[in-house]
């Protein structure tokens, strides 16, 4: 089956320009500049919208009524499905601290999930946050279920074979023994939820952390302590070239100032957006998550005694609509950090995360305000509402 999409502003890592994508099957076939194609196959106007790369989010718990880290396929579905109607072509579904059977049985439906049809974004993985992190910042997650990291233990996760990533606190007993195990097996490791300061930071990069979550949320950061200045897991994250950040982009957990300040210092190559979504969809008002009472109000989700955020209700398309609009980060450069850059990160950057001859036929098509108007997955129009632009 051949589409041609036309008539769009095509967004690459490095530029925009005027032209529009070919599809062959599954695949893109070709990248054409202005009118330079044949007009054979299905064709597509995008009426001068963008046509971008799928958004690929490698943090996000679920969505509202879909939580993903309950066991429940059903559930899982309904978020990847909900998700992909703003954009997420791909994601690594991302379990929370709780009991270590139900972070097994997350894991397993992962996997079974991954070996049948797709239903919505595609599933990449798993992403493991927790249960090795330090109370002292445990955010949204639940304090009871906080502790060492025992091979034993997570041994058994890891066997599963469906986990890219794990997020722990290297301070934590057992955390940096992980790293040094679970690295050279090609898994992502990172720094989540720490009060690690420079040093311990460092150990951590050196036996093999790349990484860091949520940056600026549930960790340390510059602080002055009796008149001298200390930096934190954040500012170390930063200043280490081989470390890569991810933001929570919805204009709530991070400011956008501070967002272009890190994306000043990073560049859109080492810098991502994530949603650590958990309640997209979500009405204002009180849940239940993660174990915890909850509150969604101006368009954050908290703890109900606001302490902490507790992930968020954002979706992809929201976190471009910041970078963009409110960061003031060019269009390019705010899709690459959504795109490429993460799925290099869990080293998938092979096949998704750029609009290229050869590379996997995940597009979405959206407006000057980030609106999706249509989305394709593996070759697939998963939504179509060009008609109504």
């Amino acid at each position: 089956m051949r589409t041609i999409f036309f008539n769009g502003r095509v967004i690459t890592p490095e530029n925009v320009f005027n032209g529009g994508v070919v599809v062959e099957g599954k695949h893109i076939a070709r990248v054409f500049k202005d009118d330079d194609f044949e007009k054979t196959g299905t064709l597509i106007d995008v009426k001068g919208n963008y046509i971008s790369p799928g958004f690929v989010d490698i943090h996000v718990h679920g969505a509202f009524g879909a939580p993903f880290s309950s066991g429940n396929i059903e559930d899982l579905y309904r978020g990847t499905r909900y998700h992909a109607k703003h954009g997420t072509t791909s994601l690594l579904p991302t379990t929370a601290s709780s009991s270590h059977d139900e972070v097994l049985a997350a894991l397993k439906c992962y996997k079974k999930a991954m070996e049948g049809p797709n239903d919505g974004a595609r599933i990449l993985g798993g992403h493991l946050e927790g249960n090795y992190m330090n109370p002292k910042c445990a955010g949204a997650q639940n304090p009871e279920f906080l502790y060492g990291a025992d091979p034993h233990e997570y041994m058994e996760l890891i066997d599963t074979g469906i986990v890219r990533r794990v997020s722990a606190s290297p301070e934590v007993d057992g955390v940096i023994d992980m790293a040094r195990r679970l690295a050279p097996q090609g898994i992502l490791m990172s720094m989540a939820h720490s009060d690690a300061d420079y040093s311990m930071t460092m150990r951590a990069i050196d036996a093999g952390f790349t990484h860091i979550t949520h940056i600026y949320n549930a960790q340390s950061m510059l602080s002055n302590c009796y008149y001298y200045p200390q930096v934190g897991i954040c500012e170390t994250a930063l200043l280490s070239d081989e470390v890569t950040v991810e933001a929570i982009c919805d204009g709530r957990h991070v400011p956008p100032a501070l967002l272009r300040l890190m994306y000043k210092i990073k560049g859109a190559g080492m810098m991502h957006s994530t949603t650590d979504a958990m309640l997209s969809g979500a009405p204002d008002g009180k849940f239940k998550g993660f174990g915890m009472d909850l509150l969604v109000e101006d368009q954050v989700c908290m703890l109900e005694s606001r302490a902490a955020f507790a992930g968020s209700v954002a979706t992809t398309d929201r976190l471009v609509r910041t970078l963009y609009k409110e960061a003031q980060i060019p269009i390019a450069d705010a899709v690459k950090m959504t795109t490429l850059t993460p799925a290099r990160a869990i080293n998938e950057h092979n096949h998704i995360g750029r609009l290229a001859e050869g590379y996997d036929a995940d597009i979405n098509i959206f407006d000057e305000n980030i609106n999706i108007l249509a989305t394709m997955i593996l070759g697939e129009l998963y939504t179509n509402n060009l008609a109504n632009n």
